[in-house]
């Protein structure tokens, strides 16, 4: 059974305090560390590291992590400006899409997309103030229910490529990742929001995820399984990392 323990932890530096959570996970293998659009710092490592090692790769990181922590910063007033409002755009499969709203005598918010916009009734009860937190759900729900149904298509193809299939498919809100598979498990769990991405990209999540399911590490076998399955794979990587701000939503 998959064991995770998460934590605040903070390192003393000579500019400053850095905070951090901490991730221990039973089947991590080595230690990892990212820091999200949000300038939020993570570490990810298995039970066995003791907490000095882990401070250690952190201050082994800094400069890294101070660099990661500004680029946050400065795209801190571009994520502030998004918001579910009337104009605004937000992806869906790799394209753009405005948003148009309309006020009306029903009971429950309404959300029509036909492919140029999005089409959102609110009900004229609700307040200005609330409006916008009412379009998130009905957003976050539309983009759930769409994941469901596109990423399950998109893992029963490529599961008959590969020769693999899962026992156990998870479509979840993560924060920092788009995938993870537990091998011993043979589960893979996926980022409902990688369906804000093109198509391709989604297949690469996909793919790289079964892959796990016959290799568990990165290692040069596993990449090979993924060329061989999408050629052009580090495109689809590419595209994550130049798009990513768009790929948060408010």
């Amino acid at each position: 059974m998959k064991r995770i323990e998460k934590q605040r932890c903070s390192l003393q530096t000579k500019l400053g305090v850095l905070a951090f959570f901490l991730t221990r996970s039973s089947e991590r293998r080595s230690i990892a560390i990212s820091v999200d659009a949000k300038g939020v710092v993570s570490v990810y490592c298995p039970f066995f590291v003791k907490q000095p090692v882990v401070l250690d790769f952190v201050k082994q990181k800094l400069d890294w992590i101070l660099k990661r922590t500004k680029e946050a910063r400065i795209n801190k007033d571009y994520l502030d400006s998004k918001k579910f409002a009337e104009g605004q755009e937000f992806l869906f499969l790799g394209k753009k899409y405005k948003i148009r709203i309309d006020r009306k005598d029903i009971k429950r918010v309404k959300l029509d997309f036909n492919g140029l916009m999005w089409h959102v009734t609110v009900p004229a009860s609700v307040e200005k103030s609330c409006e916008e937190e009412v379009l998130k759900k009905a957003f976050v729900a539309w983009y759930k229910a769409q994941a469901k149904e596109i990423l399950g298509g998109r893992i029963f193809n490529y599961s008959r490529i590969l020769g693999v299939y899962p026992e156990k498919i998870k479509i979840r809100t993560l924060k920092r990742i788009w995938g993870n598979c537990a091998y011993n498990a043979k589960t893979i769990t996926l980022n409902w929001q990688i369906i804000l991405s093109p198509i391709a990209v989604v297949d690469y999540v996909v793919v790289h995820e079964l892959c796990h399911l016959i290799v568990p590490s990165h290692s040069k076998r596993f990449w090979q399984k993924v060329e061989k399955i999408l050629p052009r794979y580090k495109r689809e990587i590419k595209w994550l990392k130049d798009n990513h701000l768009d790929m948060v939503l408010p």
